[in-house]
């Protein structure tokens, strides 16, 4: 009888939350609905419409919807300028894969921001068409996915965390949470070519081809800019291609030279040719404004003003925030008093986010409408920042060419301050991605960018301009780390089991076929997999027990299931060994340490170092002398500024470990930025990434199943949440709040306030009184933090309907076999 009330509990509450949320509860929805929206139900037009403004699709999405590839379920891949609508195509390809053949979708991004930014967006189409949407990034994640019989899902994650998922779904005969994979989707392709990430890419795909080979039905798609041998990605993917030269604006470039502008145009042999556009006039400055700002950036900046909106690309971090100060002291004080009151919520809001203060650059130039963007500041500012951005409220973001690649920030015009990314020179493809966010569809005709030239730099910004598209070249063979996993992922999986099998895999990589096109008797796959395999027996990957076919220890399965590299695997397996006969759990220390990443390196000042070290107190000197770190560390450090009676991995993940329990201890970001000299981006960085191992070692030790180290699953389990959302030692209260993709810190204790306290509260929300209450929150992302709050409410009544199901399941086959045994006859 419990186990029904439960059953009915969760059944009326979830119908409560239906009822609530959309009116009445949907139906699934199926390919004879409705078949004109390119096979999907007529409903999915109408929220686009709402949720994304878009009306009507190019040509050429029109084009590749329709394309024999899509209809016979090959694997595509296409490629477009920036800012020709790649992303819209394969939204519509998931929404069919997920709500018409009611598949899950691996949805896979570059960046973290990225990852975010689609949850959110993609929420609103969840809810609507009945879907989940699980965000994979840091320690976010249930790892295997959670099970879910009634609904598809769509995974959305990171590079990393992708990997992770598929090696799950091939040790599942293709399906995760219960449900078959039908659709890999990845953005950004042409990170291929990167080295470490671009690597983790090729062999995660690689090992989706070698189970398509038997199986053929999992399709991929890969989205990309114009990549210069498209062709031969698309031979490796056996994918068909699909390549177009649209922008939904006209884009005029020019480059600056001195005090002159050039409009560029290209001869028909693709030669450069340029024509004087006009001059700028420096004489609307003043003697200090010309000292100040002898480029004249802020010159072309005022060109767009008021009405338009202007990108600054820079080749540093530093550099950002140099411009950004030249630019709001040179456009005039005129826009001080352009939208006001909207850039004093968006002051309010920065000072929510970081805990009453707000940097001191920023508060100064959101005045003027400017604001820098980089890697210093928190992923909350940054986010405030885009969206002020995107309302019109900031005029101009003064950023680093990472943005380019990232969010979409379309701009009037796009300026380039140098032709170099740091010392580099950019390359052709940075250099498209940055002018491609100029000109912003639907709102103005035309877009333009201005790359600043010096005398010195005219032949290379040619050859720039003037050359190709890059190549995508494979770095797999360059990353023995990550073929080291590729091979442990396939044995575990199934996939594998002798040397030639994952010789036949490696022929399947990027690497290996570019590398044959140059030598038809190469013999690559078969040198790297037995160079790999032998350095894997000599670290004791393999069970012994075994001679005809490999076989895992039971330390290198729970790497991959944790997807840890193999040698920090056994590194960590002998950490937690050692750390659990004598831990301290007086505070969270000696935890936070051992879930700091091997790889974790953050350069810290001398003096600030030895300032910490010789203050240590309580707990802190007790870990410090449990590691070993003693007073001859510390004199060895001062005298040669590294020491050598303890291995450098364990000094400064104690270093690292400070930085933690300092935020646990609820001393805020600015005060723990100022104490370690580090920029708070950089500490949000770091804290990102923490959790992303703290959850590795979660999956690590329960894949284990150790007696020994039976208490640590438990133990991590109660410091992961608190990391993913970066509040640490902050009122628990707020964690709830905290995990809504467009929540961070401010924003959930302005919604506490406001009383507004647990997802239910959002859920039940009106948008317009949600904007009214907090800060700077623009009405599009008001809807889709109240749709991802009843998104995540009822994915959770109905995991405990299915858990009630199950329970109902197993109680009524106990009892049968139990009246069957108690028959006398």
């Amino acid at each position: 009888m419990k186990n029904i009330s439960l059953i009915s509990d969760v059944s009326t509450q979830k119908r409560q939350l239906e009822t609530t949320f959309d009116g009445n509860s949907q139906k699934r929805f199926h390919a004879d609905d409705d078949s004109e929206f390119f096979g999907l139900p007529s409903k999915v037009k109408h929220l686009f419409k709402k949720h994304k403004r878009i009306t009507q699709l190019y040509d050429w999405q029109i084009e590749c919807l329709n394309l024999n590839a899509i209809k016979t379920r090959k694997n595509l891949i296409y490629a477009l300028p920036t800012s020709g609508g790649k992303t819209l195509v394969a939204e519509i390809l998931m929404l069919k894969e997920l709500i018409v053949h009611e598949r899950n979708v691996i949805f896979i991004l570059p960046y973290v921001a990225l990852v975010q930014e689609k949850v959110q967006s993609l929420c609103p189409f969840g809810l609507n068409l009945e879907f989940y949407v699980e965000e994979y990034v840091g320690g976010k994640g249930k790892h295997p996915p959670l099970h879910r019989k009634r609904k598809s899902s769509l995974y959305v994650c990171t590079l990393e965390r992708g990997a992770g998922l598929v090696d799950c779904m091939l040790a599942d005969n293709g399906q995760l949470g219960g449900r078959s994979v039908g659709m890999i989707v990845v953005d950004e392709l042409h990170l291929l070519g990167e080295q470490k990430r671009g690597a983790l890419l090729e062999a995660t795909l690689t090992k989706v081809l070698d189970y398509n080979q038997s199986m053929n039905n999992i399709q991929i798609i890969g989205m990309s800019a114009t990549i210069g041998n498209m062709h031969e990605v698309g031979d490796f993917l056996n994918a068909h291609v699909y390549t177009r030269d649209f922008r939904p604006v006209k884009l005029i470039e020019t480059i600056k030279l001195n005090e002159d502008v050039f409009v560029i145009n290209k001869d028909i042999d693709g030669s450069l040719k340029t024509k004087l556009d006009r001059k700028l006039h420096f004489d609307v400055y003043s003697d200090g404004m010309k000292k100040l700002d002898p480029s004249g950036i802020g010159l072309l900046v005022r060109e767009v003003l008021p009405n338009g909106s202007c990108l600054i690309f820079c080749p540093t971090k530093s550099s950002c925030q140099s411009i950004a100060k030249i630019i709001y002291k040179t456009i005039g004080r005129e826009e001080t008093q352009v939208k006001l009151k909207e850039k004093e919520e968006l002051y309010k809001a920065l000072k929510e986010e970081g805990d009453g203060r707000v940097c001191p650059l920023l508060t100064k130039s959101i005045l003027f409408g400017v604001a820098y963007h980089n890697s210093g500041l928190t992923n909350a500012e940054r986010k405030l920042l885009e969206e002020a951005f995107l309302d019109g409220i900031l005029k101009c973001i003064c950023c680093t060419s990472t943005l380019a690649a990232g969010v979409n920030l379309p701009a009037q015009r796009v300026i380039i301050t140098s032709p170099y990314v740091g010392r580099d020179l950019m390359k052709r493809s940075t250099y498209r991605q940055m002018v491609g966010r100029a000109g912003r569809a639907g709102l103005t005709e035309s877009g333009d960018s201005v790359l600043l030239c010096q005398e010195n730099d005219k032949e290379k910004i040619k050859v720039l301009i003037e050359s190709g598209i890059e190549n995508i070249d494979s770095c797999l063979g360059t990353e023995e780390n990550v073929v080291y996993s590729m091979i442990l992922s396939s044995i575990s999986t199934g996939r594998t089991s002798s040397q030639q099998q994952l010789v036949n895999l490696m022929k399947r990589t990027l690497f290996v076929q570019q590398a044959e096109k140059h030598n038809v008797e190469c013999t690559v796959a078969s040198d790297i997999i037995e160079s790999c395999l032998d350095k894997l027996r000599s670290i004791n990957a393999f069970d012994k027990s075994t001679e005809d076919k490999l076989k895992l220890t039971t330390i290198a399965k729970a790497a991959v299931a944790a997807n840890l590299d193999i040698l920090e695997a056994q590194k960590l397996y002998t950490e937690l060994l050692e750390a659990s006969s004598a831990l301290i759990l007086t505070n969270k220390l000696h935890l936070l340490y051992l879930a700091v990443p091997y790889t974790e390196c953050i350069t810290l000042d001398r003096s600030i170092v030895l300032d910490i070290m010789t203050n240590l107190q309580g707990d802190q000197q007790a870990l410090a002398n449990r590691l070993g770190l003693n007073e001859l560390c510390i004199s060895q450090f001062f005298s040669y500024g590294k020491i050598k009676n303890v291995s450098e991995s364990i000094w400064e993940k104690f270093l690292m470990s400070l930085i933690l329990n300092d935020l646990w201890n609820k001393k805020s970001i600015w005060t723990v930025s100022k104490t370690y000299n580090l920029q708070r981006g950089t500490i949000h960085s770091f804290l990102s990434r923490t959790a992303s191992n703290a959850s590795s070692i979660l999956r690590f030790t329960e894949a284990l199943n150790d007696k020994k180290l039976d208490h640590f699953p438990m133990l991590f389990q109660n410091i992961i949440p608190k990391l993913n959302i970066g509040i640490l030692g902050n009122s628990s209260e707020l964690e709830s709040l905290m995990s809504l993709p467009s929540v961070r810190f401010g924003r959930a204790t302005q919604l506490f306030k406001a009383g507004y306290k647990t997802l239910n509260d959002v859920a039940k929300a009106n948008k317009k009184e949600l904007c009214n209450v907090i800060n700077h929150l623009p009405l599009k992302v008001a809807r889709e933090m109240i749709a991802s709050a009843k998104l995540m409410l009822l994915s959770e009544a109905e995991s405990l309907e299915e858990l009630a199901e199950s329970l109902r399941a197993d109680l009524n086959q106990s009892m049968s076999k139990s009246k069957e045994n108690s028959l006398w006859f």
